[in-house]
């Protein structure tokens, strides 16, 4: 993709999604999942004698947890409750899926950051630019503060935003995004929006105004430029134009 470098002559922030834009949280949500999976094949083997294919289970969680996450719902509790419900399951005891819920936090949580994550917000705050975090809450069990703060440069961000808490609405709505550049005193026009979610992330802030840049570390995303201004492979190639 070609690349307007004039667009660039005004930006005075930067702003960044958290997951999968500067820590590798898809691979740890994987092993999460799976250990949830295989916790709930137990539960029902042992609280309703139910014969079931793990594999089964396993595949009802992947394909629940991407549903519900890509309508904006972060509550884990409400996964749990779905999937067991396809199975004709109902009247869950809520302690249980608070249970899994921990279980699935106590891995998914323990994210590295991506090293090129590291190096571009060091050089982006030695350019003099604002820089913001803008992510999405953890929803009911889970602690995006906590994470967050587990960021190596985390105090080097003028703005933390967490939206789906403190009455903001989640991403994509607008909101955030508007909310973001109005406390960073900068218009819209004048930041970027790097993600990794080209709904979430990339259409959401081009919508708003901003510049958007996809990072589509393995080339995944159909027709990316459709959703983003710009896609981007890794983070170190915002240097080019920052």
């Amino acid at each position: 993709m070609s690349i307007n470098y004039k667009l660039f002559n005004n930006v005075k922030a930067v702003l960044f999604d958290f997951d999968d834009t500067l820590v590798d949280f898809s691979s740890k949500a994987k092993e999460a999942l799976d250990a949830v999976s295989k916790d709930i094949y137990t539960y029902i083997k042992e609280n309703y004698q139910q014969e079931i294919n793990i594999n089964i289970i396993r595949k009802l969680v992947e394909e629940e947890s991407r549903k519900l996450d890509s309508q904006g719902e972060y509550n884990r509790n409400k996964w749990w409750e779905n999937i067991l419900k396809s199975l004709n399951i109902v009247h869950i005891d809520k302690s249980q899926l608070y249970d899994w819920t921990s279980l699935y936090w106590s891995i998914a949580s323990q994210t590295e950051p991506y090293e090129d994550a590291k190096e571009i917000i060091e050089y982006l705050d030695s350019k003099g630019y604002k820089l913001g975090l803008v992510t999405n809450s953890d929803g009911e069990g889970g602690n995006k503060s906590s994470r967050l703060r587990t960021f190596p440069l985390i105090d080097k961000f003028d703005l933390i935003l967490i939206a789906g808490e403190g009455g903001i609405r989640p991403k994509p709505n607008l909101e955030p995004f508007i909310i973001s550049c109005e406390k960073l005193s900068v218009e819209p026009s004048s930041c970027v929006f790097v993600g990794d979610e080209p709904v979430k992330d990339c259409l959401a802030a081009k919508k708003a105004n901003m510049i958007s840049v996809l990072i589509d570390r393995e080339g995944k995303v159909k027709d990316a430029e459709l959703y983003a201004d710009f896609v981007l492979s890794s983070l170190k190639q915002l240097e080019e134009f920052l």
